[in-house]
């Protein structure tokens, strides 16, 4: 799979349709943000190319040059958040909070897809990665 941008910078990334979750800008160069495949994990073995966007317009705009042009749906990037912190790294998730996010990232399918994963054995932290998201067990 080829990279996309992830994590904390896609939550910066204007995606059509949708209500930007961080305020912050995205900084350039690439080489700060979260990329999939290079400094944070790639997920692709999950989703394959599912909830990926074209942001190639918004980054020109911006003045961006790069050469990605995929980013992660903010709740793909929310999810490949969990995943590095938690999953991967049994550590909190830094720098953001479920409130800060939850009015305009639909927690409910992130944590369809944790307990879909759980359940084929692919994850091992979901109750940790849905308890940051504060949803209850059942």
């Amino acid at each position: 799979m080829s990279a996309y941008i992830t994590g904390l910078a896609a939550l910066c990334i204007p995606h059509e349709g949708r209500i930007k979750p961080f305020w912050h800008s995205l900084r350039a160069p690439d080489t700060n943000w979260s990329v999939a495949g290079r400094n944070y994990p790639d997920t692709s073995n999950l989703f394959g190319d599912r909830e990926l966007v074209d942001v190639s317009e918004y980054l020109v705009l911006a003045g961006i040059q790069t050469t990605l042009f995929r980013c992660a749906s903010y709740e793909r990037a929310v999810f490949d958040l969990l995943y590095h912190h938690i999953e991967q790294n049994n550590r909190p998730v830094p720098n953001v909070q479920p409130s800060d996010l939850d009015d305009v990232v639909d927690f409910e399918v992130i944590q369809g897809w944790i307990r879909e994963w759980e359940r084929a054995g692919r994850l091992k932290q979901g109750k940790a990665m849905r308890s940051w998201l504060n949803i209850e067990d059942p």
